[in-house]
């Protein structure tokens, strides 16, 4: 038919998975995908689409529309078979590789303390950045952190801890791809960015794994890692921290306020789901712990325990009232910066598509939820954007434009 038609039937197939598709009728819906914007226009190919993607995408979104958008897992099997192998590892966020063998516990390591501050000359932007060497009791591991600093003593200042994906390994991507240190340096704040907790879900395991090993990360960031920074003397703090995850770190993020409910004056998540019991959100943590090698059970136990139920944050948003809540997604739905940036790409774009569909639910989801427990929170929507950095990064930079104020 014509272009129009054409035009249309994308848009309805990319609808589809994005509403829970035409099998999951009481899905709640998202925001039109037709209010002004062309999720797959026609991009010219020396943008670095290629010729064939878009007509690859548009078949691979009409086979999408017929699955679930909660059955994250199937999604996945299917991309991995048209797509390669490597996809489903993708699919869960990794920027960095395959992912790695978190440190098992050392009996040795019995006390939290700072062991090095490590200024690193090579950071080119504002501020200062160093390393911090941590050894954790509750882990009986070390762990390095990204700590960002003024350039020279502004007054106290807030925490703000930064939880990224799936692969948490440095540098991280606060430091190469977001705008935080400068951000740092202009608001006088103190930002921190934890590494080696891949497909930990940044959760407190009631088990140690053979290849995660042991993840206490709920008592590191609030109890651990504050008693150290808080003991530095030039470090001033206002008394304020604030949260804020991206992708797997999102809901992380938040279920670590509502667990500690008063602790964090901020929470923030970027791309990231906050449900847990239900399929799109237990799908969503398996596919982070288990292209991890990790064993979901170690975590919280089997499905459905006290434990999952106890972390399904949308069953639970009263626990986050007095908290500044942030939340931010794209829809999946490709735009001309997804084409111009991965066009080479179909398995990024593919697994994308399917990410942020179910990152743009649960963050509706948990939006509906807070509405209900008279929670106020500040949401930033994006008509377009893939699972990656065409939606991270206008994302992150509402996300501070909402949170500093708060923690300042």
């Amino acid at each position: 038919g014509s272009a129009d038609a054409i035009e249309d039937g994308i848009r309805s197939s990319l609808g589809l998975i994005a509403n829970g598709s035409a099998f999951n009728s009481n899905a709640p819906t998202l925001a039109p995908l037709s209010a002004g914007f062309d999720p797959l226009s026609a991009t010219p190919a020396a943008d670095g689409g290629g010729s064939a993607t878009v007509p690859a995408l548009v078949g691979a979104t009409f086979l999408m529309s017929m699955i679930p958008v909660g059955s994250l897992a199937n999604g996945g099997q299917l991309a991995a078979l048209s797509l390669g192998a490597d996809t489903l590892t993708k699919a869960a966020g990794s920027f960095t590789g395959g992912g790695y063998e978190a440190p098992q516990p050392n009996p040795e390591i019995t006390e939290t303390k700072l062991l090095d501050r490590d200024v690193q000359e090579d950071h080119k932007g504002p501020g200062r950045l160093e390393h911090w060497t941590v050894s954790s009791a509750k882990m009986q591991r070390e762990v390095v952190l990204e700590v960002f600093l003024p350039s020279e003593d502004k007054g106290p200042a807030p925490v703000l801890y930064l939880l990224e994906g799936v692969d948490t390994v440095l540098p991280t991507p606060f430091r190469t791809r977001t705008n935080v240190a400068q951000r740092v340096e202009d608001e006088n704040i103190i930002a921190v960015a934890p590494s080696g907790a891949p497909g930990s879900n940044w959760a407190e395991w009631i088990k140690d794994d053979p290849r995660l090993g042991r993840n206490k990360w709920d008592t590191f960031i609030t109890e651990e890692f504050p008693s150290i920074i808080g003991a530095q003397d030039n470090i001033e703090l206002n008394g304020k921290s604030g949260v804020l995850g991206l992708s797997m770190g999102a809901g992380s993020a938040l279920r670590l306020a509502a667990n500690h409910p008063g602790h964090f004056a901020a929470a923030g998540g970027v791309s990231g789901c906050y449900n847990a019991t239900d399929d799109l959100g237990y799908e969503t943590i398996r596919l982070n712990v288990e292209t991890r090698g990790g064993n979901l059970d170690n975590m919280w136990g089997p499905r459905g325990s006290e434990l999952w139920q106890q972390n399904h944050l949308p069953a639970h948003a009263d626990k986050l009232a007095g908290t500044h809540v942030f939340m931010s997604a794209a829809t999946g739905a490709l735009g001309a910066e997804d084409i111009k940036k991965y066009g080479t790409e179909p398995g990024v774009l593919f697994s994308g598509y399917i990410l942020e569909a179910g990152a743009r639910e649960c963050t509706n989801q948990m939006s509906r939820a807070l509405d209900r427990a008279g929670v106020k929170n500040d949401t930033f929507f994006m008509p377009t954007g893939i699972h990656n950095w065409t939606a991270f990064g206008p994302g992150m930079n509402a996300a501070f434009d909402s949170m500093i104020p708060v923690l300042k």
